[in-house]
């Protein structure tokens, strides 16, 4: 079983467990961030477990608790990405006659791209996807705006 490959789960799984084993203080931060991008890296479940060889397995509550707090981090993040690329994105519509720069659209496509990337609540994507079509209709206007002047 040592030479079977495994999933971006199984390396979530022992990521979340090296976390639980730093909070207990069984690691410490260096070694954790160290172990940590070796999980990420690992093709094969042997890779894995000699990350973990030297520490206790996790109760069902000790995985249940760590996947919970990962999920609401995460949730977290792409609701705050959600609401930024909206922002950007959408709300420059109406400072368009004062502003007239590229800076908010890139941005709403931007944060709304990151979003979309997360894992994160149908509404949250639904935000983001407005914040990217918002950001990229202001690039869009903004480029035909410098060209229109600039041939005039």
């Amino acid at each position: 079983m040592n030479d079977i490959r495994v999933s971006h789960r199984d390396r979530e799984a022992v990521v979340v467990r090296l976390g639980v084993a730093a909070s207990e203080g069984r690691l410490t931060l260096a070694e954790f961030e160290d172990r940590s991008t070796h999980a990420y890296a690992a093709k094969t479940y042997g890779e894995l477990d000699v990350l973990v060889a030297d520490l206790p397995t996790l109760t069902r509550d000790q995985v249940g608790m760590a996947r919970d707090q990962a999920g609401m981090a995460r949730d977290r993040e792409g609701m705050a990405l959600s609401f930024l690329a909206l922002a950007a994105g959408v709300l420059w519509v109406p400072l368009w006659d004062y502003t007239r720069v590229l800076l908010p659209g890139v941005a709403g496509v931007v944060f709304g791209y990151f979003a979309l990337r997360a894992d994160t609540p149908l509404l949250c994507r639904a935000l983001a996807t407005l914040g990217v079509l918002g950001g990229s209709l202001c690039v869009a206007l903004q480029v035909a705006w410098v060209a229109y002047h600039i041939l005039d």
